[in-house]
């Protein structure tokens, strides 16, 4: 079975899903999302609406990735207990002064993706910062540890 989806196709739903997230993430305004998953490690995770917010706004050039990233973020839990544990790294010297360091998770639906999770470093809350493709993660990916 072939897909016929245009990437037109792919940035309206890519759209579409978005404005789901963002009126989900509303919710969670003044409230967020708080629970604990072990899956390679163990994680306090707290989402905010900044959060969805930041993963859904940050896109590729490939509108069929943008699409399934933006579905994904609609249940990051979901994503998060289906996923393979792939390591963390360390913060980029200068950069990121609120996180401690980054855990990676993969899961491939349609594409393989990446949930980028940071860990405070005030603290042992974790917060998802972003869902990237392999090309992004390739540059990250000498630096991972398990």
């Amino acid at each position: 079975m072939t897909d016929k989806r245009t990437s037109e196709d792919y940035y309206k739903e890519s759209k579409r899903l978005r404005t789901e997230v963002l009126q989900q993430a509303e919710l969670l305004k003044g409230s967020p999302l708080h629970f604990t998953i072990t899956n390679g490690i163990t994680m306090r995770v707290e989402i905010t609406k900044s959060d969805l917010k930041t993963i859904v706004s940050k896109n590729v050039g490939d509108n069929k990735f943008n699409a399934i990233k933006n579905a994904l973020a609609k249940d990051i839990p979901g994503y998060l207990s289906k996923a393979e544990y792939l390591g963390w790294r360390p913060v980029a010297e200068g950069k990121h002064t609120e996180s401690a360091y980054f855990a990676y998770f993969s899961r491939e639906l349609g594409c393989r993706t990446i949930l980028c999770m940071r860990r405070l470093a005030d603290g042992d809350i974790y917060k998802p910062y972003a869902i990237i493709n392999d090309h992004v993660f390739a540059t990250t990916k000498e630096e991972l540890r398990k």
